[in-house]
C-alpha cells in the first residue's frame, strides 16, 4: 500500500495554499421525501372535483410533502416546516427546481427555466352561498392575499429568476400563431397554424434576491401581498383559478458533483374572500410559528441505555416555543403540552395557564415564559427497551381559532434507538469539503462504555452520480476537545443511497470498536472521512439543528470548527445493528410499512409472505386501542386524515382473521 503520509506531501506541494480545506453547502439534487410519496399522491389527484366555494384558505399546516388535493390541482411544490425562517404560522409551500417526483427537472439548467406550479382548483367567484345564494359583484370587495419569502433556509433566487402569480379568466383564450412545415399539392411549403390556450394573466411577480436583502429592505421575514380582484367581467365566473409558478436555475453549472437544487421561495397563508379591503392585513388566528422542539439536550436521538446512564442531564431544562397572534387585538389563550408513549394515554401533562396574547405586529412572538419557555419538569420513563418512541403534543387554545385552523397543534416524536444523532432526519442541503485530502470529524460523547459497530451516513444524490468517489472512513479519539489519534481508517467506502424515505446507508466497520475509558478519554470519539478527490461527497445537512460545535474539518495542519450552523446527517451505530430504524423486519405476520415515520400519512403497505390481496381489510387503531379507520387494502394507502401519533395497523382477511400487523408513526 502506498504510504499515505507521502501522498499527503505530494498533494501539499501540488495544491496552492489558497485551495486549503473549504466547506461548501449545496442544495439538493433529489428530495427523498417527495420521491417516496410521489406514487401515492398521483393516485389521489383528480380533476373531477366540484368547484370550491369561498372562502379559499390554506396555511399549509397539518400537512407535509404535497399540497392538499382538496384545494390544489398539482403537486409540484414541497409542503414542509423545514425551509422557512420565521413564517406567519408553521408550515409553508416551497418552490424550487425539483419536480413532483423529487428530482431535478429534466430541463433544468444554469439559466432560468419554468419550474414548480401551484394551481388552485376551480373556485366559484360567480356567487356567494351564505346566508343565501346571490351573485358576486364588485361591491362585495373581493381580495386575494398571501405571504412570501425568498430563499429561507435554501438557496437565494437569482435576480433573473422570479415568483409569479396568475389568475385564470375561464372562457377567455390567447391565440398563438406559429409556422408549420407541410406539403400542398406535392410542394413543400410553410403555412401558419393557430392554437388556443387558456387565458392565464399575470397579476403579480417579484425578482429573485437573498433573504438578507429582502429583510434589509422591508424589516420582515415574510411579506404579505394583498391584491384586489375588481375585473368582474373577466374573473367573476364559476371556474376561476389562480396559480403560482417560479423560474429557477441550478445552483452551480460547473461540475456534476456540485450541481444542485436552487432558487427557493416560500409562500404561506393564501386567502381569497369577499368583504375585505386593501389594508386587510390582519387575521383572526393564534397559532404556532415553528415546529415542535426536541426534548433532549444533546442529541435528537440516542440509545436508550445511554439515556438511562445520565437521564437527568440529557433532558432539556426548558423548551423554546413560538406562538404568534396574526390579528390586531389581544386574545385570551391557554397552552399545554402532553407526553405519551407508543399507544398509551399521556403520562405527563404541563399546563401553562391562560394569557392574553398580544398581536405579533406590535410584540412579536409570545414572550410570556410559561408559554414561550415552558419547563421540562419530567424525564422519559427509564426502561430496558432497545427501541422506544415518545410523542410530545403541544396545543394552544384561544377564542381566535373558532374555525378549522390546524396550526394550533404541533408534535414531536422522540426516538430512542441504537444510534446517536444531531439531525432531525431531513436534509435541507448538502455538505462537502474540498480539495483532495480534506478531512471531516464529527464529535460524539457517551454516558457509558459501548461498542461502535457501524456508521450511518445520508448522502444526497448528485447529477449523474458525480459524488460517488471513494473515501477513507475514519474514527478518532479525543485530544483536548479536538480529534486526536486515528483509531480506525479504511479506504474504499463510497456514497451510497437507500431508496426509501430518509434512509441512512449503513457502513459496517471491519471490527467492533470498544468505546471505553483509557483509549477514548471521557468516552469521546469522532467519526468522519478523508477524501481521495476534490469532489463534493455531499452528505445530508440539516439546517434546523446546530451541531457546528461538534463539526471539525482540515486538510493539513490544525483542525477548525465548522463555520455553518447546521447538523451533518452522520450517525454512529452502537450495540446492535438490527435495532436501527422503525420499519418492521420482513418476517411472516409483520406488515412492511414505508415511509415510517410518515410525514403526511401517505404510505405503502407490503404484505408478509405470499398473501393474496383479494378481500383484505385494513384496520388502524389509535393510542387508546380504539379503531380510528377501516379501509379496503391497497398497496398505496392514504392516512393523511389522521393526526400525528402512533398507530397499530392490522390486516384482516375475508373471515376477519388478523393476518398481519405493523406499527406506524405519523409525524408532521
Amino acid at each position: 500500500m502506498i504510504n499515505r503520509t507521502f501522498l499527503r506531501f505530494l498533494v501539499l506541494i501540488l495544491i496552492p495554499v489558497s485551495s486549503f480545506s473549504q466547506e461548501v453547502i449545496t442544495g439538493l439534487q433529489v428530495n427523498p421525501r417527495v420521491a417516496a410519496e410521489a406514487g401515492s399522491q398521483a393516485q389521489m389527484r383528480t380533476n373531477n372535483a366540484a368547484p370550491l366555494k369561498l372562502p379559499f384558505f390554506d396555511d399549509f399546516s397539518g400537512r407535509s410533502v404535497f399540497p392538499d388535493p382538496a384545494l390544489w390541482e398539482d403537486s409540484d411544490v414541497f409542503i414542509n416546516d423545514d425551509y422557512a425562517i420565521h413564517p406567519p404560522t408553521v408550515g409553508v409551500a416551497t418552490f424550487d427546481a425539483i419536480d413532483k417526483l423529487g428530482r431535478l427537472y429534466g430541463h433544468a439548467s444554469p439559466f432560468p427555466f419554468m419550474a414548480d406550479y401551484l394551481t388552485s382548483r376551480p373556485i366559484r367567484l360567480d356567487s356567494v352561498f351564505s346566508p343565501v345564494k346571490r351573485k358576486i359583484t364588485r361591491a362585495d370587495s373581493l381580495y386575494f392575499s398571501f405571504y412570501y419569502q425568498p430563499q429561507g433556509r435554501g438557496n437565494a433566487p437569482a435576480k433573473s429568476d422570479s415568483l409569479v402569480l396568475e389568475f385564470l379568466a375561464p372562457g377567455e383564450t390567447q391565440i398563438i400563431v406559429f409556422p408549420v412545415d407541410t406539403v400542398i399539392n406535392g410542394v413543400d411549403t410553410t403555412v401558419m397554424d393557430t392554437t388556443y390556450i387558456e387565458g392565464w394573466r399575470k397579476v403579480w411577480s417579484t425578482p429573485g434576491q437573498s433573504l438578507n436583502s429582502f429583510y434589509a429592505k422591508d424589516s420582515v421575514w415574510f411579506k404579505q401581498v394583498i391584491i384586489p380582484i375588481s375585473d368582474s367581467a373577466r374573473f367573476y365566473t364559476s371556474e376561476f383559478r389562480f396559480r403560482f409558478r417560479n423560474y429557477a436555475s441550478l445552483a452551480s453549472g460547473i461540475l456534476p458533483d456540485w450541481q444542485s437544487n436552487g432558487d427557493q421561495w416560500n409562500i404561506d397563508y393564501v386567502y381569497l374572500n369577499t368583504d375585505r379591503e386593501i389594508n386587510d392585513r390582519f387575521h383572526r388566528d393564534v397559532g404556532f410559528a415553528a415546529k415542535a422542539p426536541n426534548m433532549l439536550r444533546n442529541y435528537t436521538s440516542m440509545p436508550y441505555n445511554q439515556f438511562r446512564a445520565n437521564f437527568v442531564n440529557e433532558m432539556r431544562d426548558s423548551l423554546s416555543i413560538k406562538i404568534t397572534n396574526l390579528d390586531e387585538v389581544n386574545y385570551n389563550a391557554s397552552y399545554r403540552y402532553e407526553v405519551s408513549r407508543d399507544y398509551q394515554p399521556p403520562f405527563h401533562t404541563y399546563f401553562g395557564g391562560n394569557y392574553f396574547v398580544a398581536p405579533f405586529v406590535n410584540s412579536g412572538y409570545v414572550k410570556h415564559q410559561p408559554f414561550a419557555r415552558p419547563p421540562v419538569n419530567f424525564v422519559f420513563p427509564i426502561g430496558t427497551q432497545e427501541k422506544v418512541f415518545f410523542t410530545t403534543t403541544h396545543i394552544v387554545n384561544t377564542e381566535a381559532n373558532l374555525g378549522s385552523r390546524r396550526n394550533d397543534t404541533i408534535r414531536n416524536v422522540q426516538v430512542f434507538a441504537n444510534y446517536l444523532s444531531y439531525d432531525d432526519g431531513t436534509a435541507e442541503a448538502g455538505y462537502g469539503l474540498t480539495p483532495a485530502g480534506a478531512q471531516l470529524a464529527y464529535k460524539f460523547k457517551l454516558n457509558r462504555p459501548d461498542s461502535l459497530l457501524a456508521v450511518q451516513m445520508y448522502f444526497n444524490q448528485t447529477l449523474k452520480g458525480g459524488n460517488v468517489k471513494s473515501f477513507y472512513l475514519n474514527i478518532w479519539n479525543d485530544y483536548f476537545g479536538e480529534p486526536g489519534d486515528l483509531i480506525y481508517s479504511r479506504f474504499g467506502y463510497e456514497p451510497a443511497y437507500e431508496d426509501s424515505l430518509n434512509q441512512f446507508y449503513t457502513y459496517k466497520l471491519d471490527s467492533t470498536i470498544k468505546i471505553e475509558a483509557g483509549r477514548f478519554p471521557n468516552l469521546v470519539f469522532y467519526v468522519g472521512w478523508e477524501q481521495s478527490t476534490s469532489d463534493n461527497l455531499n452528505v445530508g445537512y440539516d439546517w434546523n439543528n446546530n451541531a457546528s460545535a461538534n463539526t471539525f474539518f482540515r486538510t493539513f495542519g490544525e483542525w477548525q470548527q465548522s463555520l455553518y450552523e447546521g447538523a451533518l446527517m452522520i450517525r454512529p451505530v452502537l450495540g446492535k445493528l438490527k435495532v436501527v430504524g422503525i420499519p418492521e423486519e420482513k418476517t411472516a405476520g409483520k406488515l412492511i410499512i414505508s415511509p415510517n415515520p410518515s410525514s403526511g400519512g401517505l404510505v405503502r403497505i407490503d404484505l408478509p409472505g405470499n398473501i393474496q390481496t383479494n378481500g383484505l381489510n385494513v384496520l388502524v387503531s389509535g393510542a387508546d386501542g380504539k379503531t380510528v379507520l377501516s379501509q379496503r387494502y391497497s398497496r398505496e394507502m392514504d392516512f393523511s386524515m389522521l393526526p400525528s401519533g402512533f398507530y397499530l395497523v392490522q390486516l384482516s382477511d375475508a373471515a376477519k382473521q388478523v393476518i398481519g400487523r405493523g406499527k406506524l408513526i405519523i409525524n408532521r
